[in-house]
């Protein structure tokens, strides 16, 4: 499907992330008082409805053009968004009025010749009601044809906005019989194909390298990386080719400690973090080769089980040990004691700074991933379990039947005459032992025992 690549461009807290949830009809972008809560760029996909026609949409949020925090490596983010921009929206402040940092960005935009090269809308923000009109006159000063004044926040002016846009790029509109929509026997449009594509987290605690992670999978500077813990706010979705397979990688912000974490934004950046788990598949979590491990290491890591996605364990930084006698196997022996928990989780070593040990993740996610896929016969299992049972079995539980009730993550169900009568011990040598038989790489495993009835048919 041809999208249009339309940027949301502007200086800090004119509202770019409101209207960019208010395009998109999600709530994806972070929104704070704060100025610099965008810092990377945000690109997600929408359909508008323009001119009685679908109108396909790719959608980038950009942080604020010259702001105070990480100004440089934000402008470098905007200047590669424009880069391939078809049309441009640059959001102001209407109750603020026209700013120094608004004519020093519609001049970096001159120079850069984005105004001679690309469509360019002023969407004139902040204006909730008609009698506040009158307050966006000095907007036209910019010699830009297209004002229109609007209310991110409420709504208004939004669908003039979409029309305006598509008047301007009308290539872009969808002719109703022409669609490009790859239609499915059954006549329903085919997803595309991210839509269907493994969802990769990369979590962890602040400033342990998750950002610079990232762009080496990406193999291009996508997100900003800075020594400041906290540089990376939002969770930006970036479509990744590992290992020659396609992933969705997912960058969010570091998890702190409550004690540590400030008010506001921070706290909205971790609880987004936290919910990023919630749809992944698999969750690489970056370890800290030259500080070590911590106990928020082991909390986030709880949490990664507790969403049920798979993980694999990274140490990164490894490079800080060149020279000395620490070893990977001492180290991740040494993780293994800490996180026993996660003893299912491989554990790779990297240097992301460098590109080093990259190589095999693109492998092992694929691995984790069929294995999540797989799909046990009730029978089957139900043999197995009534055999292991009786290994060790020392309160003399009986089973019945057992089937897997689900597979993301892998979930299995055991009918049993009293499931108090399932020891602790039996517990683990039915999940150690479904491991040993089955696999499960890099997932965790839930086993559940509830009251059951005998499948049996009595004697007469």
């Amino acid at each position: 499907m041809k999208r249009a690549r339309i940027v949301i461009v502007g200086r800090p807290n004119v509202g770019k992330s409101t209207l960019f949830n208010r395009l998109t009809g999600t709530r994806r972008a972070l929104v704070h008082d704060e100025p610099g809560v965008t810092r990377d760029r945000l690109e997600l996909k929408t359909e508008w409805w323009a001119q009685g026609r679908k109108f396909p949409v790719l959608l980038t949020d950009t942080g604020g053009v010259g702001g105070e925090r990480f100004g440089e490596e934000i402008d470098n983010q905007v200047g590669i968004a424009l880069e391939d921009a078809d049309a441009v929206i640059v959001v102001f402040d209407g109750r603020a009025g026209l700013t120094a940092l608004d004519e020093d960005l519609m001049k970096r935009l001159n120079r850069a010749g984005v105004l001679k090269r690309l469509p360019v809308v002023a969407a004139v923000n902040k204006i909730d009601a008609e009698q506040h009109e009158a307050m966006i006159a000095d907007f036209y000063s910019m010699g830009l044809e297209n004002v229109l004044t609007i209310s991110a926040e409420h709504g208004r002016g939004i669908d003039d906005l979409e029309e305006t846009i598509a008047q301007l790029i009308p290539d872009f509109l969808e002719e109703e019989a022409d669609s490009d929509e790859v239609e499915s026997e059954d006549g329903e449009p085919e997803p595309e194909p991210e839509e269907g594509l493994p969802r990769i987290a990369i979590v962890g605690r602040p400033n342990v390298g998750k950002s610079t992670l990232t762009n080496a999978l990406l193999n291009e500077r996508r997100m900003i990386t800075s020594p400041i813990a906290g540089t990376t706010v939002d969770a930006v979705d970036s479509l990744a080719s590992i290992g020659g397979k396609p992933f969705v990688i997912i960058d969010t912000a570091g998890i702190r400690r409550k004690s540590k974490t400030e008010q506001g934004i921070e706290v909205l950046s971790v609880v987004q973090a936290r919910k990023t788990l919630e749809r992944a598949d698999v969750a690489l979590l970056i370890l800290d080769g030259e500080k070590g491990l911590t106990d928020q290491d082991e909390k986030i890591g709880g949490l990664i089980e507790d969403a049920g996605c798979g993980v694999v364990l990274v140490l990164n930084k490894w490079d800080t040990q060149r020279g000395t006698d620490f070893t990977q196997e001492q180290a991740a022996e040494r993780i293994r004691g800490q996180m026993a928990y996660l003893k299912y989780a491989p554990i790779v070593f990297t240097s992301a700074k460098f590109g080093k040990g990259l190589n095999n993740i693109g492998e092992l996610l694929t691995e984790i991933l069929h294995q999540r896929k797989l799909k046990i016969p009730t029978h089957e299992f139900t043999e197995w379990v009534r055999k292991e049972s009786t290994v060790h079995n020392p309160m003399n539980a009986k089973f019945y039947m057992c089937h897997q009730a689900g597979r993301h993550p892998p979930t299995f169900v055991c009918h049993v005459n009293d499931p108090e009568r399932v020891d602790f011990s039996l517990k683990r040598h039915l999940l150690n032992a479904l491991r040993e038989r089955w696999g499960f790489m890099g997932s965790p495993v839930r086993l559940l025992f509830v009251k059951g009835a005998s499948d049996r048919k009595p004697k007469h």
